[in-house]
């Protein structure tokens, strides 16, 4: 992060013709991960379950894949892990996501030396 006190926040997302993923979809799918259960993993996010398969089938809509594989349940209840495909999604959107992040907050260090944005200001 930054060591400036006031520092950018860039927010991500990928998109078609309308936003499929961003940073809801990798924190369901890393809780996924953990937990190997869509449920939970909404419960975790603050999603309810219907939300969380919707962001999950808009997602693969869009891709053409599954990132999410499921095993519907018997007595012990159903399991979910997040797909090779996916893992790799989550990769790319987090190493592009810090790269965009490290540029942002440098070019803003350049603004901030060039325009004085967090010195006080004269009047």
């Amino acid at each position: 992060m930054s060591d400036l006190a006031i520092h950018p926040d860039i927010k991500l997302t990928f998109a078609a013709k309308k936003r499929f993923f961003g940073p809801g979809t990798v924190m369901l799918l890393k809780e996924i991960e953990i937990t190997g259960n869509v449920r939970e993993a909404c419960a975790n996010c603050g999603f309810s379950y219907s939300k969380g398969w919707t962001i999950i089938r808009k997602s693969e809509q869009v891709l053409g894949y599954k990132i999410v594989e499921r095993q519907v349940g018997g007595q012990s209840g159903g399991s979910a892990k997040v797909t090779g495909n996916g893992k790799a999604l989550m990769k790319a959107y987090e190493e592009l996501y810090d790269e965009l992040n490290g540029i942002a907050v440098s070019r803003f260090k350049e603004l901030n030396e060039k325009y004085r944005l967090l010195e006080e200001c004269d009047s």
